[in-house]
C-alpha cells in the first residue's frame, strides 16, 4: 500500500510533465502548489495518504522536492543537457530520489543502500532515455549530453538524420548504461537483498530491455522497444531467484 501511494505521486509528476493539453504556466503552477505543500511544516495541501506516509516513514521532504525539480526540467522548451554532469543531476532527481524514498518502504537500511539506489536509478533512467528517444524528440526533448554529441559530430538538428554517427554514439551510451547496472549490482548490500527484491526485479527487467535494444542495433529513433509478456515474466523470475 505504501509503495502504491508513492507511485501515485510519481505518476502525478509524470502527468504534469507530459500534459501537453495545458500550457507551461499552468503546469508550473501545479508543480509550485505541490512544492508549497512539501515545504510547509505539516505537509498541508498534499493528499492525506501521502502526508501520512511521509510522516510515518520519516521520508525526507527534500527528496520529494527533488522529484518535482526533475519534473520542472521536463517543462523546459527545448530540453537539453549540456554535459553528463547535468544529465546525472536530472537522473538523480527523477530516479535516484525516488529510489531513496523507496528504501524505508522496502525496509532496507537507507544509508547503507543509498549508493545502490542512486546507481540503479541512473541505470534505469538511462535505459528510459534510450527507449523513449523517438517520443522525446517529438516533444523537443534531447537528454543526451550536448558536448558528447558534438564530439560525435552530432547536434540536436542532425541527430535524427546522421544514422551512422548516431548509432555509434548510442552504442557508447548503451555501454555506459550496462556498466551502471553492473555497478549497481556490486553495490547491493548482501544483508538487504531480500528487502530490495522489488528493486532487483526492476533492475533485471530494464537490463533485459537494454539488451533487446542493443541486439536490434538501437533503432530507437524508429521504434519504442518493450518486453513481451513472456520476456517480462522471465525477467521477473530471474530477479526473484537471482542469488
Amino acid at each position: 500500500h505504501d509503495l502504491a501511494v508513492l507511485y501515485a505521486f510519481c505518476r502525478m509528476a509524470d502527468e504534469i510533465a507530459d500534459a501537453d493539453g495545458y500550457d507551461e504556466a499552468t503546469r508550473r503552477a501545479a508543480l509550485e502548489a505541490w512544492r508549497a505543500g512539501f515545504r510547509s511544516t505539516d505537509f498541508s495541501g498534499i493528499p492525506d495518504n501521502l502526508r501520512e506516509l511521509a510522516r510515518r516513514r520519516a521520508l525526507p521532504r527534500e527528496l520529494f522536492l527533488e522529484v518535482l525539480d526533475g519534473t520542472a526540467t521536463d517543462l523546459d522548451a527545448p530540453v537539453r543537457m549540456a554535459n553528463r554532469a547535468n544529465l546525472d543531476v536530472y537522473c538523480h532527481r527523477v530516479a535516484g530520489a525516488v529510489g531513496l524514498l523507496c528504501l524505508p518502504i522496502f525496509g532496507a537500511d537507507a544509508e547503507l543502500c543509498a549508493p545502490y539506489a542512486e546507481t540503479l536509478g541512473r541505470a534505469l533512467q538511462y535505459t528510459n532515455i534510450l527507449r523513449d528517444t523517438a517520443s522525446d524528440l517529438q516533444r523537443g526533448r534531447l537528454y543526451y549530453p550536448l558536448d558528447e554529441l558534438a564530439d560525435a559530430g552530432l547536434t540536436p538538428d542532425n541527430f535524427a538524420s546522421e544514422n551512422d554517427r548516431r548509432q555509434r554514439y548510442l552504442e557508447r551510451f548503451a555501454g555506459d548504461t550496462a556498466d551502471l547496472f553492473s555497478k549497481a549490482a556490486a553495490a547491493l548490500p548482501a544483508q538487504d537483498r531480500r528487502a530490495l527484491r522489488a528493486a532487483r526485479i526492476m533492475a533485471t527487467t530494464y537490463e533485459r530491455l537494454l539488451r533487446k535494444m542493443r541486439r536490434d542495433a538501437l533503432r530507437v529513433t524508429e521504434t519504442r522497444y518493450r518486453l513481451s509478456a513472456p520476456e517480462k515474466l522471465a525477467a521477473i523470475a530471474a530477479g526473484i531467484f537471482a542469488r
